[in-house]
């Protein structure tokens, strides 16, 4: 009998998201979990196919583009799981402090706060969730009201270039250079000037 069968349209999603999760977790466990979760996509993704054929030659379609949902879905809703996925990071991140790399940095008195997100992967971005109450950190650097010294740094290469994730939360990601410099600002002033001198 050929019928629908969404159940693994629906686990395929779930799958996704925790995969999507875990893999944006900084450490070792994305180090490993990256390179696994790709070889696990393909390899699914052949069988799936390939299962997926055998139902449509034994005239079972609805069966068959059941099995292509699995495949599809994910593609078709990847912006909503990426999002999950961040909402799932940042309440690690906030609620138990982790899921980050270290601990925050916050200046003393200041509403501006940041968490390093970065997998860690040699050459890709970094990525950073700030918190910022006054909400600049969305707004172009010559609308800030606030010194750029109460942003730690993540100002100059944030500002105007964030995803709003929840309330006065965003996301940030930068090149590796990038978050050096923000990371170590006396060292890339002294490395500029012996550059050009």
């Amino acid at each position: 009998m050929d019928r629908w069968i969404f159940w693994p349209a629906f686990v395929s999603l779930g799958i996704v998201l925790i995969l999507t999760l875990v893999c944006g977790l900084p450490g070792r466990v994305s180090f490993l979990m990256i390179p696994i979760s790709l070889l696990g996509c393909a390899v699914t993704s052949v069988v799936v196919l390939i299962v997926a054929g055998i139902f449509a030659t034994k005239k079972h379609p609805r069966r068959a583009a059941s099995l292509l949902l699995v495949l599809i879905m994910p593609v078709l809703l990847w912006s909503p799981i990426n999002w999950a996925a961040d909402c799932l990071h940042l309440g690690l991140t906030v609620g138990f402090g982790a899921g980050q790399l270290g601990s925050s940095s916050k200046p003393n008195g200041s509403d501006f706060e940041v968490f390093d997100w970065s997998v860690g992967l040699a050459g890709g971005p970094n990525t950073f969730l700030i918190h910022d109450r006054t909400d600049q950190i969305a707004l172009p650097m010559t609308r800030h009201i606030q010194p750029s010294a109460s942003e730690n740094g993540f100002g100059e290469e944030c500002a105007g270039k964030v995803r709003h994730l929840l309330g006065h939360y965003y996301i940030c990601t930068v090149q590796l250079r990038s978050a050096w410099i923000v990371a170590n600002p006396e060292m890339s002033l002294a490395s500029e000037n012996v550059r050009f001198s």
